[in-house]
């Protein structure tokens, strides 16, 4: 079942075209035929006529707008005389956002993910020549199962010193080719672990998996020569362990890839199994930073099941590039931030 609707426009880092003026609809006449005045990737806000939404305008000037978005498509077109062709750019609108119904509209600034750090501290145990230890990492993001995947690290103690164990167990984490975490020596007591870049979802635009990180915990033993009259038991030693979680950011192009590709399914594309899988051009660019600005409203419409109005749950979303040197992210505020704080909700204008 269909619980929020979600469409997103997606900005790149331009000024505003000149010929788009204030009141104007986007597909002008002239006596050539149809002229499309956007480019690709410029956003407007249009009235509930289709029109730009001029700067300053209120909830009073149209109680109805929607975003649109010039895409990278272009085609042909004919005049009604059949006198003249143009060229007409394909563009994207939003659903219509009426203004009694905005429940939220918030922004966030794009802010760079990290991986998870964990620390191993070794300060004052007593390392014994010939003792074996290991390094076991649990891992917690597979979904299916969390903490089913684990890998563990052994290494014989070749002398009595910590930095030599140190040194030895960074060595071993790090000689595996499928680790997932990075060891490195943060000092001679400190073993530091960090999680890696997976990378089945941050190669491109076409990863089959959704963004995620790596998370997982991890456990420093040794082997026990003896523990109630049995050898071989695994046990903890004492190190200090601290973590510094994993945090995912905001704005990162394989977060804006995921929205995309996710509000597909609602412009029709729903094949994504059988080939060949026909999907329309992404406009998210692999490597590019974004702000996010969130609109979620509902939908007023009479349900063919009875005979009142029902409301749909809808989110709309704009990404826009960052840092800018355009000036259209700017605009397309001005213009929201002033209509919205006219609405019924008094929204707060949204700086990113």
């Amino acid at each position: 079942m269909i619980q929020r609707t979600n469409k997103i426009f997606i900005g790149k880092d331009i000024n505003r075209t000149a010929a788009v003026v204030d009141g104007m609809s986007p597909m002008t006449t002239s006596s050539a035929g149809y002229l499309f005045s956007l480019v690709e990737g410029e956003i407007v806000i249009l009235d509930k006529y289709k029109k730009v939404l001029g700067a300053g305008k209120t909830i009073a000037d149209t109680d109805v707008i929607y975003i649109c978005q010039g895409m990278g498509t272009t085609y042909d077109t004919q005049n009604e005389a059949a006198s003249a062709m143009s060229t007409v750019r394909r563009v994207r609108l939003s659903d219509p956002i009426q203004g009694a119904k905005v429940k939220s509209y918030t922004g966030q600034s794009y802010a760079a993910a990290s991986q998870q750090i964990t620390n191993l501290t070794v300060t004052g145990i007593t390392v014994v020549k010939g003792t074996e230890y290991l390094i076991r990492v649990v891992y917690k993001d597979i979904w299916e199962h969390p903490g089913q995947f684990t890998a563990t690290y052994r290494w014989i103690a070749t002398d009595a010193t910590l930095t030599t164990m140190t040194a030895q167990a960074i060595a071993k984490v790090n000689a595996h080719a499928g680790r997932r975490v990075q060891a490195t020596e943060s000092s001679a007591t400190i073993i530091t672990l960090t999680g890696k870049a997976i990378p089945s979802c941050t190669t491109g635009l076409n990863d089959l998996d959704p963004f995620t990180m790596v998370e997982f915990d991890a456990f420093l033993d040794y082997v026990s020569a003896v523990s109630s009259g049995y050898g071989g038991y695994w046990t903890t030693f004492g190190a200090v362990k601290a973590t510094t979680k994993a945090s995912y950011g905001v704005g990162m192009w394989e977060h804006v890839r995921d929205i995309e590709r996710a509000a597909w399914s609602y412009l029709g594309i729903t094949n994504r199994t059988h080939y060949p899988i026909i999907l329309p051009d992404a406009c998210t660019v692999v490597g590019a930073t974004y702000d996010i600005i969130t609109i979620e409203h509902d939908a007023a419409y009479l349900s063919p099941d009875n005979q009142y109005v029902k409301q749909a749950p809808l989110t709309t979303q704009i990404a826009f590039v960052v840092p800018s040197s355009g000036t259209q992210e700017t605009v397309v505020l001005g213009t929201l931030n002033t209509w919205l704080a006219s609405c019924p909700g008094a929204f707060a204008p949204v700086s990113v």
